[in-house]
This record gives C-alpha cells, sequence and structure tokens, in this order.
C-alpha cells in the first residue's frame, strides 16, 4: 500500500481528490474502517509536442498557438490560410510573409518571436 502511494504521489497530476477506505485488523479479530482524503495538486506536464526551449519562428509559433488553445485548422480559419501553411511554419518548412506576420501579430497581439506571453 505505501509503495502504491509513494508511485501514485510522484506521477504529476493537475488536482486530485481521492477518498480511500481502508480496512484495518485488530488483534482480537474485529474491523476498523478508516477514511481519509487526499488532496493533490501539481503543474501538469506540457502537451505532446509543446516546444519547452523555442529556437526558431516555427517553435515560437507553435509555443503561442498551443498556449493559446488552438488547434492547426482553428488557427488557419482565423489567419485565412490554409492548415497546411500552418504546419509548414510550425516545422520551419517556410516562414510567414510579411502580411501574414501582420496578421499573426493582430490576432495573437504579440509577434511570437520577439515577445513573450505568460499565460
Amino acid at each position: 500500500m505505501v509503495k502504491k502511494l509513494q508511485s501514485f504521489l510522484s506521477q504529476p497530476t493537475k488536482h486530485i481528490k481521492m477518498q480511500k477506505a481502508i480496512k484495518l485488523k485488530i488483534r482480537i479479530g474485529t474491523t476498523a474502517l478508516t477514511i481519509c482524503t487526499l488532496e493533490l495538486t501539481a503543474k501538469a506536464p506540457p502537451k505532446k509536442g509543446y516546444p519547452i526551449a523555442p529556437v526558431t519562428y516555427g517553435d515560437y509559433f507553435k509555443q503561442a498557438r498551443m498556449d493559446y488553445g488552438y488547434t492547426q485548422v482553428e488557427l488557419a480559419m482565423e489567419l485565412e490560410v490554409y492548415k497546411s501553411t500552418i504546419d509548414k511554419w510550425e516545422r520551419n518548412a517556410t516562414i510567414p510573409n510579411y502580411i501574414n506576420k501582420q496578421k499573426i501579430k493582430t490576432f495573437f497581439g504579440f509577434d511570437p518571436v520577439t515577445e513573450t506571453i505568460t499565460i
């Protein structure tokens, strides 16, 4: 039981509220029921594909997109470009032209490369 609890505590989670009933045996043969409440809070791990240390324009762009919670399709609709264009920007296959960089600055409210924002 202790090893299970230790492994459970070492896992990063957002917020867990757990109630566990444990039966305790006493020497006489009677059992007592103990109820405990355990609340854990920890920072959730980043989403799959989230750039931890962005270096290129595509990394910064993807980080901003994921911070705001947009999918590539949703962002493509907002910026009036194809989904494949967003994908190419994030993979650093191409970089946005001047007009698209202005749309990105207008949509996010900042340039993903020069300014950082914390949410």
